[in-house]
């Protein structure tokens, strides 16, 4: 089964190379992002006993101004792991498979498509 999550793409501040501070802190705009996304995320009531994912990303971009989507892995990522601030899909984002899922132009609302496929599901009950 695959999950589906429609995040607004809010421009280059979501990119590997921008969304920190010179300090190293993330930019408040980014770290509300990244909420959002975990929110909609839990609300897909994806299994719990699931510890490894494969996420796609598909952009909808206005133009040929448009990001490179593996720079963005890391702020979906951070986004989708577990932190102590939001549960998002419970699990560290090293159990994560990042796919490029390509991109469209000619959209004046640019999003971001995240498509969750889980792909490994822990085993429940004792191993006697």
């Amino acid at each position: 089964m695959e999950y589906k999550v429609i995040m607004p793409y809010i421009g280059g501040v979501l990119s590997d190379n921008s969304y920190k501070f010179l300090n190293k802190s993330t930019k408040p705009i980014v770290n509300m992002w990244k909420r959002e996304l975990a929110r909609k995320v839990e609300a897909l009531d994806i299994p719990k006993n699931i510890v490894q994912f494969h996420i796609k990303v598909h952009g909808k971009f206005e133009d040929e101004r448009r990001p490179d989507i593996p720079n963005l892995f890391k702020v979906i990522l951070d986004g989708l792991k577990k932190t102590k601030s939001y549960y998002g899909l419970g699990v560290d984002d090293k159990h994560f498979r990042a796919e490029d899922d390509g991109y469209e132009l000619g959209f004046l609302n640019p999003v971001l498509e995240i498509t969750i496929i889980p792909i490994f599901r822990r085993v429940s009950g004792n191993s006697n």
